[in-house]
């Protein structure tokens, strides 16, 4: 997995060692429900989930350059609404004490150029809970472009039905706004 960087953060292969800072933010009740899964109660959840980031090789830790600390996470992964498979999904996670401080798109413009210019990707995809206000934006500022709604599209750890709100952005879309066009 390569490592990106950018003027405030390190995107890196996650390590076992990350535990503590990951548990910080994924025990937070907001964090789980607007991410999708059962906030984590014990370290020992968030170590198997680093395990698995480690096995996937497709997660990186958000580290903040200035400290080292891990606040979050972001990942591709494949897609999963479409079947092409020269498209991928971005998801991620971030500590509520780092938001709107604009590292989340710095993260994901980083994400972003290494899909579209490292992998060739054509599309990738985003997508938010429909209450995710906060996630909306970040993806309508990254250049996303909304391509619908997806109602009761998932099922939350405590049984809420959810719609799910989809987003796409595309090679060309990519390059042109890159170039200002």
């Amino acid at each position: 997995m390569e490592i990106l960087t950018t003027k405030r953060l390190i995107l890196r292969p996650f390590k076992l060692s990350d535990a503590a800072d990951e548990f910080e933010f994924a025990s937070l009740q907001e964090v789980g429900f607007n991410a999708g899964f059962k906030p984590h109660e014990h370290i020992e959840e968030t170590e198997k989930v680093i395990a698995n980031f480690i096995a996937q090789d497709e997660v990186w830790a958000i580290e903040l350059k200035d400290n080292g600390k891990v606040i979050g996470s972001i990942g591709l992964h494949p897609d999963s609404l479409r079947q092409d498979l020269n498209t991928k999904e971005i998801g991620y996670v971030l500590s509520p004490h780092y938001q709107k401080q604009g590292l989340m798109h710095e993260a994901i413009a980083a994400v972003l150029e290494f899909g579209f210019k490292k992998l060739s990707l054509s599309l990738i995809g985003a997508n938010h809970f429909s209450f995710n206000e906060s996630s909306k934006r970040v993806i309508l500022r990254s250049g996303f472009k909304y391509d619908g709604m997806i109602r009761r599209a998932r099922c939350l750890y405590d049984g809420t039905k959810v719609d799910l709100m989809i987003y796409s952005l595309n090679k060309r879309q990519y390059f042109n706004k890159e170039v200002g066009v």
